[in-house]
């Protein structure tokens, strides 16, 4: 997998703004901001298919239980 951090990635779009014509600089931006906004609905949609799918809230309570348990126990030896 290719691991890009932010310093590499400013560079890249640097370079990018230098090479690219300056009246299509803002359909660049544009294209891109419509490009993110939709990655990120894609991801939130499938975060959300994820955590209906596997019961995420009722395991989070079933492991807060258990945790909760484990020291009522202790509290009493």
């Amino acid at each position: 997998m290719i691991q890009i951090g932010i310093p590499e990635l400013l560079i890249i779009i640097l370079v990018f703004f230098v090479a690219a014509k300056p009246e299509k600089i803002s359909k660049y931006l544009r294209d891109l901001m419509k490009s993110f906004i939709k990655i990120r609905s894609t991801f939130d949609n499938a975060k959300e298919d994820l955590e209906r799918e596997f019961n995420y809230q009722e395991l989070k309570q079933e492991v807060f239980n258990e945790k909760k348990m484990k020291e009522f126990d202790k509290e009493d030896e």
